[in-house]
């Protein structure tokens, strides 16, 4: 039987709608082996989206009342998932020793402009992303893709993330408007990419977000990335990216049936891996 787990969730100390113990509650509900908190780590501007000192204060002690807590029921795991903005983050070590965490996802949904230092926030609105690309990039949506992609490997090469999350993101507002994914520019982007997954033997997750949420028709990744990871044998596991504790297993029988038709026997977390 395959376990059930979520280690990229975010509560009310960040961008989730409810309070952590909600979601361990829900977990348990649903018989989960495993859960962990990954909140959006602080960013030294502000934001409506991630935690601040104070709150990330808050959102390690609750971690750890709740890990004690129902320490007999599910193991609870206390994770960010830490933005990498070249110029502007925090070292992930820095997070991992002096908090310390149990784990860590990378992530970019910030893109800063190599020479000027602007940033595009490929997560919010349409309307942001659009003006983003105009704005910072003059409209060249091939540069602005490129940004995204240099600035993962950077990240993948530096801070070394146990988990990447949502490792071709950028698409999200895409939906091949702009850009065709599958155009050979834009492969060999995901193909550096996923080489330096592979050389620090980070885990990429699928993530079922963008498809449960209707702003996507496909994973992040892509059937077509998912399928380099498996040739490349780059480790992968499943995560919702749950803002709700519903969210918690959104599309899970789904994505585990898509990864076993590619090929993959087996699946790996931070702190588990399992046959499927």
């Amino acid at each position: 039987m395959i376990p059930l787990y979520n280690f990229h969730s975010h509560s009310h100390h960040c961008d989730g709608k409810e309070h952590m113990e909600e979601y361990v509650k829900a977990a348990i509900k649903k018989k989960f082996k495993a859960l962990g908190f990954s909140a959006h780590s602080p960013l030294p501007f502000p934001n409506e989206w991630s935690l601040t000192p104070e709150s990330f204060r808050q959102y390690v002690t609750d971690a750890r009342y709740l890990i004690e807590k129902y320490n007999n029921q599910i193991d609870l795991y206390l994770g960010l998932e830490i933005d990498y903005i070249p110029g502007h983050s925090e070292d992930f070590d820095g997070f991992m020793k002096n908090t310390p965490l149990d784990y860590n996802i990378g992530s970019v949904h910030l893109v800063r402009h190599k020479d000027d230092g602007r940033i595009w926030f490929i997560d919010g609105p349409l309307e942001g992303y659009i003006k983003g690309v105009n704005d910072i990039f003059d409209g060249d949506y091939r540069a602005a893709v490129t940004a995204f992609y240099k600035q993962s490997v950077k990240m993948i090469e530096t801070q070394k993330p146990q988990i990447i999350g949502h490792i071709d993101k950028v698409k999200m507002h895409n939906k091949q408007r702009w850009f065709s994914t599958g155009e050979a520019w834009y492969q060999e982007l995901v193909d550096e990419t996923l080489q330096a997954a592979a050389k620090h033997n980070c885990i990429v997750e699928v993530n079922t977000r963008g498809l449960y949420t209707g702003k996507t028709d496909e994973y992040f990744p892509s059937l077509e990335i998912i399928q380099k990871c498996y040739d490349l044998n780059i480790s992968m596991m499943v995560n919702s990216d749950a803002h709700h504790p519903d969210q918690l297993d959104q599309h899970f029988p789904e994505a585990h049936e898509l990864l076993r038709k590619i090929g993959f026997k087996s699946l790996k977390t931070p702190f588990f891996e399992y046959e499927i």
